[in-house]
């Protein structure tokens, strides 16, 4: 009992002097993932102009995130076998050795090599923050903490493409990896000198690394990304079947594996309320890449845009998703099947805009397509969020909480492939010019139609039931 009360006394004490300083590094490793996840929507068409290689921006995005997954599912490990400084540490000597190779690169391999050591390092700094916080500090104190680290990713999600248009407008895009790369040192050193240097208390055990689920994800995205490259008229479409079947089976070994499982039961089936919330997650991540990984470079070649321009434009679908979120998180829960509902509707209708608008605008329109795809997430995310896990099966909804993040990540490295492959297939690749730009915009954003209209049948299929009672800590 008395080793309880000076636990909970030296945890409180975290909010006060160093404690709070502690918490800034920590938002500091969140600005890092975020804001670099977003950084290359806006420097990659001057990458690209500089010395080509517009097949590979799809893989830049894809790689980042496929480094992230593994980093997040590789954590455990980490934390268990060193100290969350040492594990801090690492992850940021990780993701300023991929900034600096961005900086340098010679070409677009290299520009992907970097990206990789990216998204592994910050998806170390990420997943390690959320373990920092959840061992340093007391319960009463996490709603507060994970209010702070929202806010930041919001403002780190609308800041990144802005800081690269900023800097390949007016100066070099490799600025703004050297940047970062400053604000990894700084981060690096702050760790060294202000965070404490002892061994978390307990990790969970099901935390071990599940390398074969992983080594088939990989192959799936993996199978889209190199039919992107390798366009042809049979290899491609088989390529793409192949990655739907490691999926599946994904699906299927996960299920096998209810001591470390990556999912909850029936995770993609439309039929149970939880699944029909990741299949929704998954269909409405992979139908909005589009605008994130091509935007930019559509906007600028087809409307002469400069490279900041660019990014304020991408970056208002982030500013329409947190004003939206705040606008409907006081609203009495009986409108949550409305907002679940008209949320994905909007989604459908701002791709639809895109796919109209893209080639000839206005800009304006452009802009509200932007903030109709950022609303429609802003108003029924939380509320899904909390759905899935609230009709979960008692014994997965930890699983189903925690597979909320990785399904997102899962969509977002299966779009950046997937549009990647459409693009290039249209020989966005081998020219980036006004015609090609022309030719591809429309069907950029097209394709990924029939997805949206998955994830309004998702939004339909999970908002059909209230759901069950969950308790307070279950809340998103």
């Amino acid at each position: 009992m008395k080793n309880s009360i000076k636990e909970n006394i030296a945890r409180s004490r975290h909010f006060s002097g160093g404690g709070s300083l502690r918490i800034a590094i920590l938002c500091l490793g969140i600005w890092l993932h975020a804001a670099s996840s977003m950084l290359a929507a806006t420097t990659l068409p001057s990458a690209v102009r500089e010395f080509s290689g517009g097949d590979l921006i799809g893989w830049a995005f894809t790689l980042y995130l496929l480094g992230s997954i593994l980093a997040g599912a590789g954590t455990g490990i980490i934390a268990r076998k060193y100290s969350l400084k040492t594990g801090l540490v690492g992850a940021a000597i990780l993701y300023l050795v991929g900034c600096i190779i961005c900086a340098l690169a010679p070409n677009m391999v290299s520009v992907l090599i970097g990206r990789l050591l990216q998204g592994i390092g910050g998806g170390f700094m990420v997943a390690l923050t959320y373990v920092s916080i959840n061992q340093w500090y007391s319960e009463k104190q996490l709603p507060k903490l994970f209010a702070i680290i929202s806010a930041v990713w919001s403002v780190s999600a609308f800041c990144g493409p802005l800081v690269g248009g900023t800097f390949s407008t007016f100066g070099n895009w490799r600025w703004a990896f050297w940047a970062f790369v400053i604000q990894a040192i700084l981060f690096a050193i702050a760790c060294i000198f202000l965070m404490p240097n002892k061994q978390p208390k307990s990790i969970p055990q099901k935390q071990n690394i599940p390398f074969t689920r992983l080594a088939i994800l990989c192959l799936a995205v993996l199978s889209v990304a190199f039919a992107s490259i390798l366009v042809d008229k049979i290899l491609s479409p088989l390529l793409c079947v192949l990655a739907i079947l490691l999926l599946a089976a994904l699906f299927r070994f996960d299920a096998l594996q209810r001591n470390g499982a990556m999912f909850p039961r029936n995770p993609i089936s439309p039929r149970h309320p939880s699944g029909a919330g990741l299949l929704f997650v998954l269909t409405a991540s992979i139908a909005t890449m589009s605008f994130l990984v091509y935007g930019p470079i559509l906007l600028e070649t087809l409307h002469g845009v400069t490279p900041l321009v660019a990014g304020y434009i991408v970056a208002f679908e982030s500013i329409a998703w947190g004003i939206a979120a705040l606008a409907v998180s006081g609203w009495h829960e009986r409108y949550e099947v409305r907002f679940i509902r008209l949320g994905s509707v909007l989604i459908s209708v701002g791709i639809l805009g895109f796919a109209l608008m893209m080639s000839n605008g206005p800009l304006w329109g452009l802009l509200l397509c932007a903030a109709l795809q950022g609303a429609g997430f802003g108003i029924s995310w939380a509320f899904v969020v909390k759905r899935i896990t609230a009709n979960a099966d008692v014994c997965d909804k930890e699983v189903a909480s925690a597979a909320i993040p990785t399904m997102q990540q899962i969509g977002f490295a299966f779009g950046a492939a997937f549009v990647g492959l459409i693009a290039n297939a249209l020989g966005f690749g081998d020219d980036v010019s006004i015609a090609t730009a022309k030719l591809a915009a429309p069907w950029i954003f097209v394709i990924f139609i029939p997805l949206s209209f998955i994830s309004i049948f998702a939004a339909w299929q999970i908002s059909s039931d209230q759901p069950k009672a969950i308790s307070g800590s279950e809340h998103v």
